[in-house]
């Protein structure tokens, strides 16, 4: 974990976080331009998967406080295999609605809308019996898609579940997320043919949710970022397209989890996200952040409040047609150290708000005209900038005292903004997929002089010990944004 351990590491903490804020600056540009016209109603929320591990006593407490800071959407899975655990008989199927509904209960009683997850396979529907995140059987593909038209029958719009709670706020489910991260074999195995039965998948049970409910949006699941545990997400999108050409057109939404270091880094790879969804389905199909959000264990507390508030307040205006924003996550466990799935959460148990969580509240409400303050209006340019050809940039490692610090050699021609991190893997019994760790980070001017910069290492011992320098270098300049990377293998220990 990253650690303020003394009152000068303090000040080099908020030196670095204004340079952050500069080099994210100067990486998108701020536009004179209007922001997108589209209400910001049902843009924000929160991923709540914690919250419901509780008792339903602990419950309310915190849904009120997501209400209370203008928070409108709570996203949780509808698991097939919890409301249809048997197969069908006599081509009847038989559906449990007992824990969604006290679940949609308590978030309609606090002013919430279920964003739900329509997942996953049954120990009795998959390629793998047994298996409930194998890929659905094709002779079970229809049985997915009654399921989905089910949950949309309860809880979509003149849904059974409201015909028979009239007293409760009326806030049905309007838009329907089909599985989650469909490109990482932790959710869907084997990855193999993934792409192409997902896209059957989709198509089928968007077809039966349109069935129900014409108005509501039926989004492709958040997809994850790279190729380490499954298929890149760019591959995925354009192999779904390749085998099914009647995607184009009937695709309401696409999610994505952009998971990165930083917001800069984040910001990369939605362009390039938008930049290829464009090329595959046509422009304008929207964008859903469904998933994003840092541990403690990778990024101090500080950073998290200053990441999301700038997500918060930059996305709806961007340039990259994002209709949706929900972080992960409301509450983690915070039990076990070694385990960084367990400090996502911005909010504590005991119903107060960690910084993060209090800044991205402060930021929804800002946005949303909940508060007296005027919201900024200009257009943030993410995913259009104009490239302009990058710096010269020369990295050279000059010493590593392993368990310690790097010592690199950097010099940017012309003058540049340099931010360079040091990364490595981790994996951990509890999460199969791993994580990448920063162990360092350094933001600084940098000139055509050398200049050496010192990162010092902090937890070497709980990660591999191969680690990468990654080092981007950015100048603006009147023609657009100039942009050079660079990567260098180092052994920390």
């Amino acid at each position: 974990m990253v650690t303020r351990k003394e009152s000068r590491d303090r000040t080099s903490i908020i030196r670095r976080l204004f340079l952050v804020g500069l080099l994210v600056c100067l990486a998108i540009g701020q536009g004179a331009g209007h922001a997108r016209a589209a209400s910001l109603d049902d843009f924000y929320g929160v991923n709540v998967q914690q919250v419901f591990s509780g008792s339903p006593a602990s419950w309310q407490p915190q849904l009120q406080a997501m209400a209370a800071g203008g928070l409108q959407l709570a996203r949780i899975d509808a698991r097939w295999s919890d409301i249809e655990p048997n197969p069908p008989s006599g081509g009847t199927h038989n559906y449990d609605w007992s824990m969604y509904d006290a679940i949609v209960q308590g978030m309609a009683q606090a002013g919430l809308r279920w964003f739900p997850v329509i997942g996953y396979s049954t120990s009795w529907a998959g390629v793998t019996p047994g298996d409930a995140n194998s890929v659905v059987a094709p002779a079970h593909v229809d049985d997915f898609a009654a399921f989905a038209a089910a949950v949309a029958a309860r809880y979509g719009p003149g849904g059974s579940f409201w015909a028979a709670h009239p007293q409760l706020p009326q806030l049905p489910v309007t838009d329907y997320e089909i599985w989650n991260e469909e490109n990482s074999s932790t959710f869907m195995h084997p990855q193999t043919s993934a792409p192409e039965a997902y896209a059957d998948l989709y198509m089928t049970a968007r077809a039966a949710i349109k069935a129900v409910e014409p108005q509501a949006s039926v989004v492709v699941g958040g997809l994850a970022l790279g190729e380490q545990d499954g298929t890149g997400e760019l591959q995925f999108i354009q192999r779904m397209y390749a085998h099914r050409p009647d995607l184009r057109g009937n695709v309401d939404a696409v999610g994505l989890h952009p998971y990165q270091p930083t917001v800069a880094d984040t910001y990369a790879r939605l362009a390039g996200f938008r930049q290829a969804l464009d090329q595959v389905a046509g422009p304008g199909v929207p964008i859903e952040i469904t998933e994003v959000g840092w541990a403690t264990t990778a990024v101090p507390e500080a950073e998290r409040a200053t990441y999301l508030r700038t997500l918060a307040e930059q996305l709806p205006r961007s340039d990259c047609n994002v209709t949706r924003f929900l972080p992960y996550t409301w509450l983690t466990e915070e039990t076990d150290p070694s385990n960084p799935e367990d400090w996502f959460g911005i909010w504590n148990h005991n119903g107060s708000g960690k910084p993060s969580g209090i800044a991205y509240l402060d930021a929804v409400q800002l946005m949303r005209g909940l508060t007296p303050a005027g919201a900024p209006t200009g257009a943030v340019k993410i995913c259009h900038v104009a490239n302009s050809a990058g710096p010269k940039l020369r990295l050279r490692v000059l010493q590593v005292r392993r368990g310690h610090w790097v010592k690199v050699s950097v010099r940017c021609r012309p003058a540049c903004i340099l931010r360079i991190g040091l990364f490595a893997h981790v994996r951990h019994v509890h999460n199969a997929r791993g994580h990448t760790r920063r162990l360092a980070l350094r933001v600084a001017g940098i000139h055509a002089r050398a200049k050496v910069l010192r990162l010092r290492i902090r937890g070497a011992r709980a990660v591999r010990p191969a680690a990468k320098l990654k080092a981007t270098a950015v100048v603006r300049r009147a023609s657009g944004v100039g942009v050079t990377r660079r990567a260098r293998h180092v052994r920390i220990r």
